[in-house]
């Protein structure tokens, strides 16, 4: 018997006799020659394929095209609430499908083609997007594995990623650049920038920041739609502090985003702003982002702990945080400095154990044989 996971989409009068558009997933199977289909509009594709696995355990499921898989991977990601789902679609329409074939089976897709794929793509656009590109194929091929369309992965080694760039401003850049932006017309741009220095979050994660978010007593700012998926907190220190009171001193008013509009809508794009101040502070070659960049520099060269840091960025990896590891000098010195007396303990109780023998014979008796033997290797 085979069977297979689909979407049924239609149409159907709703209320006021209005036409709605339905959908839902659901799953075909033959059974003696005879179809068998059941849909249900609460379902996700991953449950439709849990109940046709319980309907009959040893249902073999039947040829999926890669177009097909790509629907089913998107929907996968459409659920999971993905924050890439859109860059995703765009790879995988513009890129992946039009290269594969929609139509193509995908058992297949070979480690031959993939890796045609990423010479031919390694010549025209960045590593960083190449793989991004095969990091999607691969996660599309190990879902269909999981899902029962193909029993093993082909191999797919992502090429080699050069060091990110590690932009940041020096003290004195930031003096100046936060002093353009108080200069502003923009009248959130300062704030935001101090927001980012102060905190270490992404743009995207401060222009949607709220005030539900914000808990004054804690010092602390609650995240929960993050990059990771894991929400954190972020501690507010006395700079932060500041800013955030005179946005709002009024305590009643502090209610939805911290950065709005008169009408209340969370605050718009910010690059033009931020581009014009960058230029009076005379700052080149940097962008909002390494503001982020700027905060781990300089928490690493304050002593602070990676794995600390690691909490406020959000980093899923150790490994991510890591790359900032070397700015910590004199961290790394007061961990050496722990060592002190180790060796000088060991020394002086060598010293304490040799006393008694050095009384009892002269300083002449005792250093005779070396003497008498650097003579014999001199000549």
């Amino acid at each position: 018997m085979t069977g297979r996971v689909t979407k049924k989409r239609w149409t159907a009068r709703g209320l006021a006799r209005q036409r709605v558009k339905r959908e839902a997933w659901g799953w075909t199977r033959q059974v003696n020659g005879k179809q068998v289909k059941r849909f249900n509009e609460a379902w996700s594709y991953q449950d439709a394929m849990e109940d046709l696995q319980e309907q009959e355990p040893g249902v073999v499921l039947s040829v999926v095209t890669l177009g097909a898989l790509a629907d089913q991977y998107l929907a996968y990601k459409l659920e999971k609430g993905k924050r890439s789902l859109k860059e995703d679609t765009r790879i995988i329409r513009k890129q992946l499908l039009p290269y594969f074939g929609a139509q193509v089976d995908v058992r297949k897709v070979s480690a031959a083609q993939i890796a045609q794929y990423e010479r031919m793509r390694v010549g025209k656009v960045s590593v960083f997007t190449v793989c991004n590109e095969l990091s999607i194929m691969k996660h599309m091929l190990r879902l269909a594995r999981k899902w029962g369309y193909v029993k093993t992965v082909v191999d797919i080694e992502l090429p080699r990623k050069p060091e990110g760039r590690q932009r940041y401003l020096t003290e004195e850049e930031i003096t100046r650049l936060v002093a353009a932006c108080e200069r502003s017309r923009n009248p959130h741009l300062a704030a935001m920038v101090v927001f980012a220095l102060n905190s270490g979050q992404r743009k995207e994660e401060i222009v949607k920041v709220s005030w539900a978010h914000i808990n004054f007593s804690t010092a602390i700012i609650s995240l929960y739609k993050t990059k990771s998926g894991r929400p954190r907190g972020i501690p507010i220190n006395a700079d932060l502090d500041r800013v955030l009171r005179a946005l709002e001193p009024d305590p009643a008013k502090r209610i939805g985003p911290v950065f709005k509009r008169a009408d209340g809508r969370a605050w718009g794009a910010i690059r033009t702003a931020f581009t014009t101040a960058l230029e009076r502070a005379g700052i080149s070659s940097f962008r909002f982002h390494d503001l982020r960049h700027t905060f781990s520099s300089h928490y690493m060269m304050r002593g602070g702990s990676l794995y600390d840091l690691k909490e406020i960025l959000g980093h899923a990896d150790i490994k991510t945080t890591a790359r900032y590891a070397h700015l910590s000098p004199q961290h790394l010195r007061a961990g050496v400095e722990r060592m002190e007396g180790l060796t000088s303990a060991h020394k002086s109780a060598q010293s304490a154990t040799l006393e008694p023998v050095a009384q009892s014979k002269s300083v002449d008796s005792l250093a005779a044989p070396v003497a008498q033997v650097d003579r014999a290797a001199v000549s």
